[in-house]
């Protein structure tokens, strides 16, 4: 598992996709990235890596319980791997619970959801107006809501997109700082400079930094390219 971030105790809690992006009245402090956004980023990824693996595990156990009943695998030793299994899975539900609990929300995805949502609704309301469920003057009165939010969260997304990008920009920059660092360190390890244990101390501590930090920028690479 990746290196936590540092913070205090408390929990920190399209779109026209191929339209040209614009920057409305936003300032440059706030496309800055943050510790608690590379953190989340590398959540994120970890956790899709989470699910895919317990959605693995449960069928590795379906497939070995078909097998014991027509006589391939025996008994004995499915069991055996079924109790590993399920270890791993509880081992990995629990860091999937811990991460989720420490973890900063990314706007982007909530105002995803919030267009998926309103979507639907629009829908639901087309339906029911063909059903003859509501009056005319209902049916527009909901249905220009709805677009109206579908169309403002769109724009709230682009300008997200907009922030990514710049965020994309800043990982790549910090991320090559980080390495060049780590070299560094080895030039004063081998110079004298640091003991042995001072730089292993802070080897061992940069190297887990930089993990989160490509975790986040693979993270944030597949969500633009998804996205976009």
């Amino acid at each position: 598992m990746f290196k936590e971030k540092d913070e205090p105790e408390e929990d920190l809690h399209a779109t026209s996709f191929g339209s040209e992006i614009t920057v409305n009245d936003s300032t440059e402090e706030d496309f800055s990235l943050t510790d608690d956004i590379v953190y989340a980023l590398a959540v994120k990824g970890r956790l899709i890596l989470i699910d895919k693996e317990m959605e693995e595990i449960l069928e590795e156990i379906e497939n070995l319980e078909e097998r014991v009943k027509v006589g391939l695998v025996p008994k004995e030793d499915a069991k055996n791997r079924v109790d590993e299994l399920n270890k791993r899975f509880v081992e990995i539900k629990i860091e999937k619970k811990q991460l989720k609990k420490k973890s900063t929300p990314i706007p982007i995805f909530e105002l995803i959801d919030k267009k998926e949502t309103a979507k639907e609704r629009l829908s639901k309301l087309k339906g029911l107006k063909k059903e003859k469920s509501i009056s005319q003057k209902t049916y527009e009165k909901m249905e220009r809501e709805y677009r109206e939010e579908i169309a403002t969260t769109e724009k709230a997304i682009t300008n997200e997109l907009l922030k990514m990008e710049r965020w994309k920009d800043q990982l790549k920059k910090q991320l090559a700082q980080k390495r060049e660092t780590l070299e560094t360190l080895f030039v004063r390890k081998s110079t004298g400079e640091l003991t042995e244990d001072e730089y292993n101390k802070e080897r061992a501590e940069l190297s887990e930094e930089i993990k989160n930090w490509e975790a986040a920028l693979e993270e944030l690479q597949k969500t633009l390219k998804k996205l976009k």
